[in-house]
């Protein structure tokens, strides 16, 4: 990979930490341009896509990422992602296999254990293997969003809370993270931090229709709080 590859994918990294998506898009595609032939721009162009919604894209980004380097594990477990959201169950199956093969140890392998024993109400095991997960990459986004939503459902929601902050300082691209943070926020009474995290959500991806719910019950909840400031100011 040569340095100008490099330095657009670092830029890239960098706007995608600041939350702005357009640039890191751009700079990642550029990359891809200069290195058709490496997986890893095209890796993080796709989990870009993916973290944006774009799917179809993702996949179609990922799927050649994989025909290039079949043997690395995030472009299995990023595919595997994909078609998950795509409802391709079979594929993400296979993908998700593949990366637990492919690393057995990684914090992907640890964080789809949690996946698999949450989805069959094994919450405790679950919230222990994100632990694992998390050891092994404390910045993920991914495993701090479910850790954060786990912890949620346990009625933990003061360590959730903590969790769903970190997931969305560590991907501030992802609707979906700043969604679940704004929901805890509302939970919370902070109606503030609320409305400021799902009106983001919205502008990132406005087609979600659980953004819009939200953004209806934080309008129901502000007017109940400024009729009840009313009567005691009365």
């Amino acid at each position: 990979m040569t340095a100008q590859t490099e330095r657009l994918l670092e830029s890239g990294r960098l706007a995608e930490s600041e939350g702005n998506a357009r640039q890191a898009l751009v700079r990642y595609e550029e990359a891809v341009k200069l290195a058709a032939n490496q997986a890893l721009p095209l890796l993080r162009l796709g989990t870009l896509c993916h973290r944006t919604r774009d799917y179809a894209r993702a996949r179609q980004l990922l799927d050649e990422a994989s025909r290039i380097d079949p043997d690395h594990p995030d472009v299995a477990f990023r595919l595997g992602l994909t078609c998950d959201a795509l409802g391709d169950l079979e594929q993400a199956k296979a993908a998700y296999t593949r990366t637990m093969l492919l690393a057995p140890s990684s914090w992907q392998t640890w964080y789809l254990i949690g996946r698999d024993h949450r989805q069959l109400g094994h919450a405790e095991v679950a919230r222990l293997a994100y632990r694992r997960a998390l050891e092994a990459a404390p910045e993920e986004s991914e495993i701090l969003g479910e850790l954060g939503t786990l912890l949620w459902e346990m009625g933990l929601e003061e360590d959730a809370h903590v969790y769903l902050e970190q997931a969305v300082k560590a991907c501030p691209v992802d609707p979906g993270f700043a969604l679940q943070l704004g929901l805890a926020e509302m939970q919370r009474g902070d109606l503030i931090a609320a409305h400021r995290l799902l009106t983001g959500a919205k502008h990132l991806d406005p087609t979600d229709g659980r953004i819009d719910v939200a953004l209806q019950g934080l309008a129901l909840r502000r007017k109940e709080s400024r009729s009840r400031q009313r009567r005691r100011a009365a």
